[in-house]
């Protein structure tokens, strides 16, 4: 669908369909695949897709800690956050634009996790660290001080409170949901 935010590798359309377009590529299925993270730009006119880079201001330098909300779960292998804010010696700093961080499966945590919905939820948000220099930021997990700081319950949207290691319970219904807490900070 237009306006569909996809990640390097994603799957948009194939061959018999559509024309690669900017930033799109054809693989040996005839499977028409992302280049670059971005946005699904379908012209149904000229039978084209492509994919309009997301791009932003370098405002994030290598190792800065950002928080986050995730957005998608692309093949549930990859997380895509929108960076809302920036640590600034224990200031969390906003973000004046919208700033797209991904993170890859071998950044999820050490390789326990078989899929990136064991780790994380859409619309959690996230404390992770920048490890890229360039939009789209790459960000990393792997840290015990990384993880999710705040989650929703997925049954009834009550906030989760934190009951130990990995483990979040509702309070409202009582579900128990597993996610990579930061060890150091849970808002819930």
């Amino acid at each position: 669908m237009d306006g569909e935010v996809v990640a390097p590798g994603d799957v948009v359309g194939t061959a018999e369909e559509y024309l690669p377009g900017e930033n799109v590529e054809v693989d040996s299925e005839g499977k028409l695949r992302a280049q670059v993270m971005g946005i699904v730009i379908r012209d149904n006119k000229e039978h084209i897709i492509s994919i309009k880079p997301i791009k932003n201001n370098g405002l994030l330098k290598m190792n800065d800690i950002v928080y986050g909300k995730v957005v998608a779960l692309p093949n549930d292998r990859v997380i895509i956050v929108k960076i809302i804010s920036v640590d600034n010696n224990g200031n969390k700093v906003s973000l004046k634009d919208d700033v797209t961080g991904i993170i890859p499966p071998a950044q999820l945590f050490n390789g326990k996790a078989n899929s990136a919905g064991e780790l994380v939820g859409i619309g959690d948000i996230i404390r992770a660290r920048v490890i890229s220099r360039g939009p789209p930021y790459t960000l990393t997990l792997r840290d015990a001080q990384l993880g999710v700081v705040y989650a929703r319950c997925p049954r009834c949207g009550h906030v989760l409170r934190w009951r130990s290691g990995e483990l979040l319970q509702c309070p409202n219904c009582g579900a128990v949901v597993r996610r990579k807490v930061s060890l150091i900070e849970y808002w819930g």
